[in-house]
């Protein structure tokens, strides 16, 4: 699968912060994160239009235990694609 490819329905977990205020969606996504096995992927909603991309890309990247995979535009808006870090 590529990256292109990748869809909600491919994640391990999906995590919905639409509408949710500043810090709220760092935290949300955050604590799925901790809860996430090695290797999941993680699907944030977050209800962001297309202009507030590199926005999303930043806070996703920032998570501990997790490395930014990719993000897409969505009908409701970006979705962010996170996966699990693998601890040794």
């Amino acid at each position: 699968m590529t990256q292109d490819a990748l869809q909600v329905e491919d994640a391990d977990e999906v995590v919905d912060v639409t509408g949710q205020a500043c810090a709220m969606p760092i935290l949300s996504a955050a604590e799925a994160l901790q809860h996430a096995d090695d290797g999941d992927l993680l699907a944030v909603e977050t209800g962001k239009p297309e202009h507030e991309r590199d926005d999303v890309e930043d806070w996703v990247t920032r998570l501990d235990g997790a490395s930014f995979v990719d993000t897409r535009l969505a009908d409701d808006g970006l979705i962010a694609f996170a996966r699990r870090a693998t601890t040794d």
